[in-house]
């Protein structure tokens, strides 16, 4: 009985079937004509003449030769719609990849064929099908303005470019890719050269965003370079002027950067200037006790406004004495002149973070929430070291004294239980250790006997992209901070808080051993790694990958490529040599 019934179902289903693809098959003709002829000149004899049907299965299937005209206009919107438009906007929290993603699905046969684009134009050009264009692809056309209008706005803050103009750089997008579909229209297939299209839109983004987009995805530009060794960065990159401003604008905007301790600022006018490299902030308390961050340098001239140090500007405004200008404590000017450059401010655990720019992480929280109750720590002495070497050198030396990977230690004496984890919304690396307990180290057992039971706690050393190391340890805390001078020049800064009152004397011991056993410190050697930078710029020597960069190191370097893929090279663009 249901093999009886079954059966007329599954014949209902393929007439369906059949129907549909006998529909399909005729909105394909009608598309071919239309890209022959024409909206005006294209009939229903020329259409069933190319589909090899009999004219009056037409009738059929749709009212009237426009009825066809608007089915066919309807299928290639929704296919835009269903094969560029939704794949791209799944990707926008990822702009880059979405961007690379629309490059290569605007210009794909399948969507940008010569008759499919031809019938786009036949249809916008001819003045009696003007109408049905907008009522159709009106609310598509918006809409991919808007995602690109998006896309660009999340690539200019994440490189940190505010002055560009979101909406001049989508609309130069459009413009590329609406002179290649025009180009296709006016040529056969087999004349378009898609892998030169995708190169010219590709250069339009690389020219707005330097260093953010792979040189060769069509295979044009630089093809002969070879690829980086596996785990490498090429040499070119310690040594480039034109990369090194391209990371400053890339990754340092939108990365939080330590500035200073909230303890440095107790009271309303209190303010601390500080040049972090990349940024000359400016932080202070206003009146109301908020703390405010501004951009250290006067609007009419890139001078330093409050000369480095801290101070109390209570009663007083900060005043540009070279151009008569003045701001209140909340960054507004006094007169006629633009109010002062805000910066992003954090203040997390007592430690005071800055940003110029837009980036992944709303707060510095996702880092530094683990190190515990940092405000009633006692800061001690920082440190400030200029060596002679690209930043991402020494990036890559302290990360592999201190993050090496889980099954490679070089003081397996003194740890056990190393993990090493990455990944998260944050980025970060962290990496954790414990003290061994069995070990004969003379400053071990020191540190142990200082510390009692707290010493059995684990230490905790977490990554902060692009250059921050934060270490976490039963007597309190260190923060590394690796900042670019220039291309052969970097300054390393060294934070430090205590847990333990600065009164007691065990907690000079407790630091002293603190850097004895912690390679963060210890291992930092200067003169090897001002050695490796000669190698690479003197001598042309490559870096190479051990077994002991196959930790944090590594990952570093991988994140600093999905950033600037052009480190996938081992030649630089031409035109950053």
């Amino acid at each position: 009985m249901s093999k009886k019934k079954g059966k007329p179902r599954q014949a209902a289903r393929g007439a369906r079937s059949g129907h549909g693809r006998q529909r399909q098959h005729l909105i394909d003709a009608c598309i071919s004509a239309l890209h022959l002829y024409g909206p005006s000149r294209t009939t229903v004899e020329k259409v069933v003449a190319i589909a090899d049907m009999s004219p009056g299965i037409v009738r059929f299937y749709f009212d009237s030769k426009a009825a066809m005209l608007v089915a066919s206009l309807r299928f290639l919107s929704d296919e835009f719609e269903e094969r560029v438009l939704t794949p791209v906007a799944g990707l926008k929290n990822t702009p880059v990849a979405a961007l690379e993603l629309l490059v290569d699905l605007y210009l794909d046969p399948e969507i940008a064929s010569a008759r499919k684009v031809s019938v786009w134009y036949s249809f916008w050009g001819e003045a009696s099908s003007r109408q049905e264009y907008y009522d159709i692809c009106g609310q598509k056309d918006e809409r991919f303005a808007a995602l690109l209008l998006d896309l660009i706005g999340r690539m200019i803050g994440e490189s940190g470019q505010p002055q560009l103009d979101p909406d001049g750089i989508s609309l130069g997008l459009i413009g590329v890719l609406e002179m290649l579909w025009q180009g296709f229209a006016f040529q056969t297939e087999t004349a378009i050269d898609r892998a030169a299209a995708k190169h010219r839109c590709m250069a339009y983004l690389r020219s707005v965003f330097p260093g953010r987009f792979a040189l060769n995805r069509a295979g044009a530009a630089d093809a002969h370079a070879p690829a980086r060794s596996p785990g490498a960065l090429p040499g070119w990159s310690y040594q480039s002027a034109r990369l090194n401003a391209v990371e400053r604008e890339t990754l340092f905007p939108g990365s939080w950067q330590f500035a200073c301790h909230e303890s440095r600022l107790p009271n309303a006018g209190d303010y601390a200037a500080i040049d972090l490299c990349v940024e000359r902030a400016l932080i202070l308390r206003d009146a109301t006790g908020a703390l405010r961050a501004f951009r250290n340098s006067c609007p009419a001239q890139p001078h330093v406004l409050v000369a480095q140090g801290a101070g109390s500007l209570i009663n007083e405004d900060i005043v540009c004495r070279a151009h008569g200008l003045r701001f209140a404590l909340d960054g507004s000017a006094l007169g006629r002149v633009e109010r002062l450059h805000a910066l992003q401010i954090d203040a997390t655990g007592g430690l005071i973070f800055l940003r110029s720019g837009a980036g992944t992480n709303a707060s510095a929280n996702p880092w530094v929430t683990d190190a515990g109750p940092l405000a009633v720590m006692h800061l001690g002495a920082s440190g400030e070291q200029l060596i002679a070497a690209n930043w991402k050198l020494v990036v890559e030396q302290l990360l592999e004294i201190s993050m090496p990977a889980s099954d490679y230690v070089a003081d397996a004496e003194i740890w056990s239980s190393v993990a090493l984890a990455a990944g998260g919304t944050s980025d970060r690396l962290a990496w954790s250790g414990e003290l061994n307990a069995a070990t004969r180290r003379w400053s071990v057992a020191r540190y142990q006997a200082i510390l009692g039971a707290d010493a059995a706690v684990a230490w905790r050393r977490i990554f902060m992209p692009p250059n921050q190391l934060l270490e976490i340890r039963p007597d309190g805390v260190t923060l590394l901070q690796i900042l670019p001078v220039d291309a052969g020049l970097s300054r390393l800064l060294r934070h430090t808080a205590s847990t333990m009152s600065p009164s007691a004397r065990a907690a000079a011991a407790a630091d002293h051993l603190a850097q004895r056993l912690s390679p963060c410190v210890r291992g930092m050697g200067t003169a090897l790694i001002e050695s490796i930078q000669r190698g690479i710029v003197n001598f042309g020597y490559e870096p190479t990958p051990t077994r002991a960069t196959a930790g944090a190191a590594l990952l570093f370097r991988a994140w600093v490529v999905d950033r600037i893929p052009a480190l996938a090279y081992a030649k630089p663009p031409a035109d950053w040599r």
